[in-house]
């Protein structure tokens, strides 16, 4: 048998991104924060609705990117399935260039302890069984395009020839390499482009979910950004116009000085809404109009 489908999700909502004081990374590797309390509970609705599928359309089997906040995503997917959970770095985090440091993830040994469901690397060596690796000098957009296209290629037929059985999985990554994985899947050329012809783009909200179905050997999309399982819907939807890296420092204030913006602006406008229009005296018909007001102006 042959993969037929497969399910891209971002990780949950970060600690981080609430206000300070944050809580110490558990892994104690820079930008490795883990899930706010509100990001747990996006990761159980998300448990819960593929554990809601008819039993032939769940997750065999859960790939994540190392980081914290991916696994934690996934172990009450793990849980409530019951099926493994191993490391992949080819789907780790998408880090610029001219970011000062590109942390690279914990592995096994550090993550086991907080999270028991996890394999180890005699299931899956997160660095060479399919051997896709970011570079820790960063990357590009068109090198995590790159990434991903290499990806898919090493990935799909070391996966199928290692689990022949399988024909299911689900992959928790972040919201760059979700986008890049997705594209790249989709045989489209960038990070960039469209998906459709009415200017659709791959949506990557907070523990968003896409789906892909394979036809013979091309790869369609049959989920978008799905956030329907989520209390609270999407959140934290980012794509690569953004200026910034997705969840980052800088990227938090740019969407808090926006929302400042916004509520600024509404704030203006229930001001002026609230605030009479004066009315003369002529226009509400108190005062008779000279014969000289009736003139009509050309």
């Amino acid at each position: 048998m042959t993969l037929k489908t497969i399910y891209i999700a971002r990780h949950g909502y970060r600690a981080n991104w609430l206000p300070p004081p944050h809580p110490p990374n558990p892994t104690g590797i820079d930008s490795d924060p883990p899930l706010a309390p509100h990001g747990i509970d996006q990761a159980k609705q998300l448990a819960g609705y593929l554990n809601s599928l008819p039993v032939n359309e769940q997750p065999q089997f859960i790939l994540s990117s190392p980081f914290y906040r991916c696994v934690q995503t996934s172990e009450p997917i793990c849980e409530m399935l019951s099926v493994p959970l191993v490391l992949e770095r080819g789907v780790g985090e998408w880090y610029k260039k001219n970011r000062g440091i590109v942390p690279e993830p914990a592995n096994y040994d550090v993550l086991k302890p907080f999270f028991p469901c996890l394999k180890d690397s005699n299931e899956w060596d997160r660095d060479s069984t399919v051997g896709i690796i970011p570079s820790l000098d960063g990357e590009s957009e068109d090198d995590i395009f790159a990434r991903s296209v290499q990806f898919w290629k090493a990935f799909i037929p070391v996966f199928e020839e290692k689990y022949p059985e399988i024909t299911t999985i689900l992959i928790v990554t972040h919201a760059a390499t979700k986008i890049a994985l997705g594209m790249s899947l989709l045989k489209f050329n960038n990070v960039y482009e469209t998906i459709d012809n009415d200017n659709t783009v791959l949506r990557a909200g907070a523990c968003s979910l896409d789906k892909y179905e394979r036809d013979t050997k091309d790869w369609s999309i049959k989920m978008n950004g799905n956030c329907e399982f989520l209390l609270d819907g999407e959140e934290m939807n980012w794509n690569f116009h953004s200026a910034f890296e997705a969840g980052s420092d800088e990227d938090i204030k740019a969407r808090q000085e926006e929302a400042k913006r916004k509520a600024q602006a509404n704030n203006a406008k229930e001001q002026f809404d609230r605030e009479p229009t004066p009315v003369t005296e002529i226009a509400s018909g108190s005062e008779p109009l000279a014969n000289e007001e009736y003139e009509v102006r050309s």
